[in-house]
């Protein structure tokens, strides 16, 4: 009895020491990364989302590919991820529309911006410009507040849609003015600017206002967040000029499927991190439109906390309904 007691100790002790390589976890990344974007190819979220997939690519040694889920106001994509597995090889290229806007008015989402994913970081945020008609009555935004009040309810401003982030932008501006704007939805940003350009309508607020602004067909009135936005330095914001408190920006970034292991999150973060960091990454960035600003997953977080509550107030107040 003794020696099979003997016998049994000493193949438990030879079992603990056989080799476990057979058993170890295997790197990350061993095999290509899909990143899934909200959104049609060639939009501003598509385009910031190719950078970043371009330069974490080449961090990670292995391809991050970019997959587009556009359709249902944004909604596809983040739903998608949600249900995928926790491993890191799934990502959301998300922005503040689908992880705090929509959250914040549509009841009927199948994702939770903060129980569903991990943030592995935001690349960068931008501001709106508010820009109007050559030939508007005003040049200034003193000048559009008094215009308006002179004549309520006849100041037209351009959106994407109802519930588009331009439309929130506006009837913030509107609420915080004291004024009474006509809301005319488009279907997208191009449209809508186009007839503000030929005059149809008068004002919108569109990030991508370079171009318009060069070609001297509209006119600038200023940039929507606290600082200036660091593409158009030389316009004052709506805070500077008067309507104190006045922000809205907005933000681009990556995230994992809740429950993905640390030591992924920790890999992805750290690429991501590098290549937002990196100076000719964050010129590409910048020539793109966009500002190049790391956000650490916790700062993800609370970003889309009070965003949520912002966008909550401003739906509340302008009635708007996106259900």
């Amino acid at each position: 009895m003794n020696r099979r007691i003997l016998l049994a100790g000493a193949i438990a002790c030879a079992t603990t020491l056989l080799p476990t390589s057979g058993f170890a976890q295997e790197p990350f990344p061993s095999r290509p990364i899909k990143l899934v974007v909200p959104a049609a190819a060639g939009g501003s979220t598509d385009i910031g989302a190719r950078i970043v997939a371009k330069f974490m690519s080449e961090s990670l040694g292995q391809p991050v590919v970019v997959e587009n889920k556009g359709g249902a106001g944004g909604r596809l994509g983040p739903s998608e991820v949600a249900r995928a597995p926790a491993d890191g090889y799934t990502l959301l290229y998300g922005n503040s529309i689908g992880q705090a806007l929509l959250p914040a008015v549509v009841k009927t989402l199948s994702y939770d911006p903060l129980k569903s994913f991990a943030p592995v970081g935001g690349a960068f945020w931008y501001s709106t410009v508010v820009v109007c008609n050559a030939k508007a009555p005003f040049d200034d935004l003193k000048g559009l507040i008094e215009h308006a009040k002179k004549n309520p309810g006849k100041l037209n401003v351009a959106t994407a849609g109802p519930g588009s982030g331009n439309h929130f932008s506006s009837e913030l501006l509107a609420s915080m003015a004291g004024i009474q704007v006509a809301h005319v939805p488009y279907k997208g940003n191009a449209p809508a600017t186009a007839d503000v350009v030929a005059g149809f309508a008068d004002c919108i607020h569109i990030s991508e206002a370079k171009p318009y602004l060069d070609s001297g067909k509209v006119k600038a009135i200023a940039t929507t967040g606290l600082k200036r936005d660091p593409r158009f330095p030389q316009l004052r914001t709506v805070d500077e000029l008067g309507l104190s408190g006045f922000d809205i920006t907005w933000w681009q970034g990556v995230f994992a499927p809740a429950g993905t292991p640390k030591n992924v999150m920790d890999a992805l973060s750290a690429a991501m991190r590098k290549a937002v960091e990196t100076p000719s990454v964050k010129d590409t960035m910048f020539d793109a439109g966009f500002v190049p600003e790391f956000m650490t997953p916790t700062v993800v977080n609370a970003r889309i906390k009070s965003d949520m509550a912002k966008f909550q107030k401003i739906a509340a107040d302008a009635k708007i309904d996106i259900e």
